[in-house]
Order: structure tokens, then C-alpha cells, then sequence
């Protein structure tokens, strides 16, 4: 008997697809090294997304797939065909001892992948559309939130949506604005995303959704046992995270990329008026058209100092010393003929008398 107040978690995994880093990640320099191919990371995927609709009758299931400048939707458990409409397809030998919930999501993953991958470029672009996988995510999240039509039951209207990301491939810094409006659009709407960082450099961006929407950020440290971590760490909702001591993020990297560059900086310059970031001071800022005071700049580093006359362009304009007397006239003593001598190749004692003074 269904109780009143039983509600279901709403998962959407996100898929890095960059074919490169797969590859990078399936290479054994040595006999005994961990390593996992893009079809062995698939059929753990495929496994945690069926123990995820077997946890609960409520729970639904989205998939999203980012690869190199493309991302797609590979499934929704809303959106996709009954198993009674789609059990006529197949054959009743294959579909004997088979849950056919399964065999959906099993079809539709496999053959979504693949026609994504047929499509790819032979020279695809490093990194992976992540930007545009968050943002359908987020889209399909408030279309089942909102939309009374995708939804049978108040129950599965008020699924506890959560993003699992697992990610291969490392940040792209021209994504940086686009992909902190995805992740304070989820810190909004309390939508945790977690990140499962399969292979390589720690993600900056990742760590930083994990951080501010209260998610969960793991590092495999075998990648052989990618199905353990999946079953362990991220298939309990977002009510269970609390009843469960789970490891959290000793370190988090909290850098920003800048607006002119493109590229994560150690220290950076904010505009006070949009909050735009730079790498180094600027008189303009490029986002608003915001002028900042030359006495600001110059305190910053900005530009040469004042009173550098025609040297303007330098950072640090020569000086040149001129004597209180106009240059070598009488009385200038030794002093004075060793100056004259330094600045000219002419005879120090010219006014003097006829034969140069020796020097004393």
C-alpha cells in the first residue's frame, strides 16, 4: 500500500563523451596499471541507473551525454515509451527473464551513445560540452517541476531532483561565466550535483558546483572500480545524505578564470560596478564600459608613474641629472673637471688656460 508522503529522487546522470580522454583512460602503460574503456564505463553507468528505478517505484531517471561541442539526451524515464508499448518490438526469447524497465533504459542508452559517437568529427575538440549538459539538465528539471502533464501523481511532481556528473576531461576556462550561471541556478533551486572525476586533473569548476550546492566530489582512485564508488557514494538521495557520513572535500579550488583571457588566474582584478574579472588592470571594463580613476591604476600598478614627460610609454623612465651651474664653469674645482671629463671627450680646464690641469 502506497503511504501519502512518499516522494521519489529524480537523478540525472551526466556522461562525459570525449573519445580522447576514454582512450587515455582504457591505455595500460604496463600490465598491472588501472584502467577502464568507455564500454566498460557504460555498462557500470547502466547498472547504477537500474539500481537507482529499483530503489523506489517513484524514483525517475534522466541521461545526458556531453561530448566534444555537442550535448544530448539520451533518456527520461518521463518521456520514453511504456514497456508495454515497446515490448512488441522485440523478440519474447530476449525479453523471457529481463525486468523490461531495464531493457528501456539498456536500448535507448546503448543506442544513444552510439549514434552520438558516429557523429563525432574524426578531430574532435578537446574538453566536452559539460555547459551545455547542465543546462538541459536544469531545462528537463523545471519541465517536470512545472508541467502537470509529464507528471501522473503529485508524488512524482514533487520528485527530489539531484546531477551526477561523471567527468574525464578537464575545464575549459571559456566556459567559466556560462557554467557558474548553471551552478547558482542549481544553488537556487537546492539541486545538489554531484561529480565523479574519473580520469584526470581535478576539475576547478566541478569542485566549485560541489561546494556551493552541498554535493559530493570524488576521485577515483581505481578506476576498475567505478560500479563501487556509483553504488556507495552516489546512490542515495539527497534525504539519505543526511542520515549517511559521507567523505566531503578537505581542499576546495576556488580560482576564477578572467573575462579578457580566458584563463583560471591565481589573483585577479574585479570591476565593482559588474563584478567582472581580469587578469591584470584595465582603465575600461569590457563587460559595462565602467571607467576606473587614473589614481586607483597607477596604485595598482597601471600605466608609468606621473611627471615622466615624452617617456609616457615606459614602465620606468631614466632620469637625467643636470648640475645646479649649467655644466663646467670656472670654480667647479675637481669635482667639476671629473664631471666634464665623464659627459665630453673635450679638455676639463678650457677656461683656465691654454694646457690642461693635471689631475690631482
Amino acid at each position: 500500500m502506497a503511504t501519502q508522503g512518499v516522494t521519489g529522487d529524480l537523478l540525472c546522470l551526466i556522461i562525459d563523451l570525449n573519445p580522447v580522454a576514454w582512450a587515455h583512460s582504457a591505455h595500460q602503460a604496463s600490465p598491472g596499471d588501472d584502467s577502464l574503456s568507455l564500454e566498460q564505463a557504460l555498462d557500470h553507468a547502466l547498472v547504477f541507473c537500474n539500481a537507482h528505478l529499483a530503489l523506489r517505484h517513484e524514483n525517475q531517471l534522466a541521461v545526458f551525454a556531453a561530448a566534444p561541442g555537442v550535448s544530448r539526451q539520451l533518456f527520461s524515464s518521463q518521456l520514453s515509451p511504456t514497456s508495454s508499448s515497446s515490448s512488441s518490438s522485440s523478440s519474447p526469447s530476449s525479453d523471457t527473464n529481463i525486468y523490461q524497465q531495464f531493457r528501456i533504459v539498456d536500448q535507448q542508452l546503448t543506442r544513444g551513445v552510439k549514434d552520438l559517437m558516429r557523429d563525432l568529427p574524426d578531430d574532435p575538440e578537446p574538453g566536452a560540452n559539460l555547459v551545455g549538459a547542465l543546462s538541459t539538465a536544469l531545462c528537463h528539471i523545471n519541465r517536470l517541476s512545472t508541467t502537470d502533464a509529464f507528471a501522473s501523481t503529485a508524488a512524482a511532481r514533487r520528485a527530489k531532483p539531484r546531477i551526477v556528473v561523471l567527468s574525464v576531461t578537464q575545464d575549459s576556462s571559456a566556459q567559466y561565466v556560462p557554467i557558474m550561471n548553471c551552478i547558482f541556478t542549481a544553488q537556487k533551486n537546492n539541486i545538489e550535483i554531484d561529480v565523479c572525476k574519473v580520469f584526470g586533473p581535478d576539475a576547478v569548476f566541478l569542485q566549485q558546483a560541489c561546494h556551493l550546492t552541498s554535493g559530493a566530489y570524488y576521485r577515483l582512485e581505481r578506476r576498475a572500480a567505478l560500479l563501487q564508488y556509483l553504488l556507495v557514494g552516489f546512490l542515495p538521495g539527497p534525504q539519505a545524505h543526511k542520515a549517511l557520513t559521507q567523505p566531503r572535500q578537505d581542499q576546495v579550488d576556488l580560482r576564477a578564470a578572467c573575462f579578457c583571457h580566458r584563463r583560471i588566474v591565481d589573483v585577479g582584478y574585479v570591476c565593482s560596478v559588474c563584478l567582472s574579472i581580469f587578469c591584470a588592470p584595465r582603465p575600461v571594463c569590457s563587460t559595462c564600459r565602467t571607467k576606473f580613476p587614473m589614481s586607483t591604476l597607477k596604485r595598482l600598478g597601471f600605466g608609468a608613474p606621473s611627471g615622466s614627460g615624452g617617456a609616457g610609454g615606459l614602465p620606468r623612465p631614466r632620469k637625467r641629472k643636470v648640475p645646479p651651474g649649467g655644466g663646467g664653469g670656472a670654480g667647479g674645482g675637481g669635482g667639476g673637471a671629473a664631471g666634464g671629463a665623464r659627459a665630453s671627450p673635450a679638455p676639463p680646464g678650457a677656461g683656465a688656460g691654454g694646457t690642461p690641469a693635471p689631475a690631482s
